[in-house]
């Protein structure tokens, strides 16, 4: 039944309102659509320019695309042509044959591509980066095909051609397909001088960092080949994906995708695997470290005995082409999905099969989005039919609907994202050939809004943040902020920040003060307050009429607030108003005229009268009628200098008259 679900022979889109209730068994009560714009955009459905596409058609043609013998084909020629490519981490140079497979690889890329996709060197470590331009406006986020394409002192070709013949293998087959996001293509040098991280890759990363790429996640390559029953895990491959966020996008969805595809076309031989030492030296895990999502997608065995050896040849028979096969047609898959959905189509899924009675089928599908999940199966015998959708995880009953008039409609508002299958059963007598389709809506970034509302209002449905404002774009229609421009009132301040400080991003002048927000940031001040120093002078006339600091309440730190000295005709951004050499505040204490040089007006500057301890209040310091100015003593009163000298001129006097007279007297 397996084979029969996933073949698309029709696709049947029955138009049924995205809107309304549906009667759900697993909590027996109706559900009606949320108000709320960020659970269930409305009218997402509605727009003119949403488009369709049939994702079990799509991941056909994908899976028939994929060839082994391309795999085995690339990893001859690098294991043979180009042995031992070593990167020499001590001096940062290639080997011959390393420079040999860089020429061979970006020809292949090349041809794989019509040319339209190079490889070029990035890094100090000379990596290979080709980029396929996606269909969305720039700046695009990536998606990130990850491979190694030296080795060490062997053939290297599982241990690392087989990733090099992945990453060539995915450009030839998704090549064709538009995708909105772009898609880099990388082959790393490692170098063999250390063994327990990939410097290489993490080299890469920061250069991720440095030129702004966003990524939706990466797939990353490593050992694919070694298969022995005898092992544990040994015939399957493993997927170890990005632990630290409880988000289901950047963790569990495209390895989910991966594993229902392994399960559905291929072998199943894809499996989660948990043991995350074992990606230590890998670009997933250099991507996980700062906190991008990525998956590392390996053999199930680890280590296998042969890598690192000379047996490490593409022709080893514990080597399956047929297993790399399924990775690499499963990795395309996700990919082009992914990629499809980032324009903001929306898949369908479909399927039919041939059902005796009390047979049945399922198919399994990942929801990202807590919308509506439509269903709709149609036969052609009288017979009744019962669909049941059911969490994968827990196996909990969602929703069941019977019926026996060759139509069943089924609507379930999922609160949940991961996996759901959908479980079509004919509970009647009679054999009949049903076919159903599932449709619902994505949200790839995990940021709550639909992928098609997210087009609607030109935002970017694999971004949480399409304007990098650093608000989640759902966060911003819910504050009312624009999530296209990072500046929304253009004041100058980001939105984020805005928000941080508490100023309004919808106003460019929160505080009306006369500044936009943007240039009280660039000043220093807040945009907030109109005084931000509380000296009582508003930020914009200490800024542009006074020339004061507006962050200092005292700008010629004179000890006087610049809003008082300007009210008293002072000078705030000089400590001593008059240049008289006596610091304002002085002045001011000692009841000095801080404008004037003289305060008392007697010819004398208050600092001289100061220093020569002179009263600069008092034209006459000693009150004997001279001002200071022309006293020939004015700290003495003239009469304590005057009446000495008159007191012993007088003596003088009536001594020499005294002395006269005795004479006189004597003569007689």
């Amino acid at each position: 039944m397996k084979s029969s679900l996933v073949k698309a022979l029709v696709l049947i889109l029955l138009v049924v309102p995205f809107v309304g209730s549906a009667y759900s068994t697993a909590d027996n009560q109706f559900w009606t659509q949320p108000s709320s714009q960020a659970t269930f955009p409305a009218g997402a459905f509605a727009a003119a320019s949403t488009q369709y596409f049939n994702a079990t058609q799509l991941w056909d043609e994908l899976w028939n695309a994929t060839s082994k013998d391309n795999l085995g084909n690339y990893t001859k020629t690098l294991s043979d042509d180009y042995p031992q490519r070593r990167w020499h981490a001590n001096n940062m140079t290639p080997s011959v044959a390393l420079e040999g497979a860089w020429y061979w690889a970006n020809e292949s890329m090349k041809n794989n591509t019509g040319g339209n996709v190079v490889f070029h060197h990035v890094t100090q470590y000379e990596s290979l980066l080709a980029i396929k331009n996606g269909t969305g406006p720039a700046p695009r986020q990536a998606i990130l095909v990850t491979g190694v394409i030296d080795c060490d002192a062997t053939p290297g070709a599982n241990n690392a051609g087989s990733t090099v013949a992945a990453v060539l293998e995915i450009a030839r087959i998704i090549d064709q397909y538009p995708l909105a996001c772009d898609v880099y293509y990388v082959l790393i040098n490692r170098g063999t001088n250390d063994t327990v991280y990939d410097l290489g890759s993490r080299a890469f990363v920061s250069w991720l960092i440095a030129n702004r790429v966003e990524t939706v996640t990466a797939l990353s390559f490593e050992r694919l080949l070694f298969e022995n029953i005898n092992y544990l895990y040994g015939t399957r491959f493993s997927l170890r994906t990005y632990a630290g966020s409880s988000v289901y996008q950047q963790t569990r969805w495209t390895p989910d995708i991966m594993l229902m595809l392994s399960s559905t076309y291929g072998s199943g031989k894809a499996m989660l695997a948990t043991d995350y030492s074992v990606a230590k030296r890998s670009m997933a895990y250099e991507m996980w470290q700062v906190g991008r999502y990525a998956v590392h997608v390996s053999q199930g065995y680890w280590s296998d005995p042969i890598h690192g050896t000379a047996n490490d040849i593409w022709s080893n028979s514990r080597y399956s082409y047929e297993k790399g096969r399924e990775i690499v047609a499963c990795a395309a898959s996700a990919i082009v999905y992914i990629g499809s959905l980032g324009a903001g189509d929306i898949g369908t899924f479909s399927g039919n099969a041939n059902l005796g009675p009390q047979e049945s089928t399922s198919a399994l599908f990942m929801l990202t989005f807590n919308g509506y999940v439509n269903v709709t199966i149609q036969w052609d015998m009288n017979t009744t039919v019962n669909g049941s959708l059911r969490n994968e995880a827990t196996q909990q009953l969602l929703y069941s609907r019977a019926g026996d008039d060759r139509l069943i409609i089924m609507k379930y508002l999922s609160k949940s994202s991961g996996q759901v299958r959908l479980s079509v059963e004919n509970i009647g007598t009679n054999s009949a050939t049903l076919a159903f389709t599932v449709t619902f809506l994505n949200d790839c970034d995990g940021d709550t809004l639909s992928d098609s509302f997210e087009i609607s209002i030109n935002t970017n449905p694999l971004s949480v943040d399409s304007d990098r404002d650093g608000l989640s774009d759902s966060f911003e229609l819910a504050i009312g902020t624009d999530p296209t421009s990072p500046d929304s009132d253009h004041d100058g301040a980001s939105d984020s920040d805005e928000y941080i400080w508490g100023s309004s991003p919808l106003l460019n002048d929160t505080d009306s003060d006369g500044l936009l927000d943007g240039t009280e940031v660039a000043f220093g001040t807040n945009p907030t307050k109109r005084d931000t120093d509380a000296d009582g002078l508003e930020d914009w006339p200490e800024i542009y009429i006074y020339g004061t600091n507006p962050c200092s309440a005292d700008s010629d730190s004179d000890g006087l607030e610049d809003g008082f000295e300007i009210s008293a005709g002072l000078n705030p951004l000089s400590p001593d108003s008059d240049r008289d050499g006596l610091s304002d505040l002085f002045e001011i204490l000692n009841l000095l005229n801080p404008l004037s040089k003289d305060t008392d007006g007697d010819g004398m500057s208050d600092a001289y009268e100061v220093e020569f301890c002179l009263d600069p209040r008092n034209p006459d310091t000693d009150f004997d009628g001279i001002p200071d100015g022309i006293d020939w003593d004015p700290r003495e009163h003239w009469l304590s200098t005057v009446a000495p000298a008159t007191l012993l001129t007088v003596v003088l006097l009536l001594a020499v008259f005294s002395l006269l007279k005795y004479k006189v007297y004597e003569r007689r």
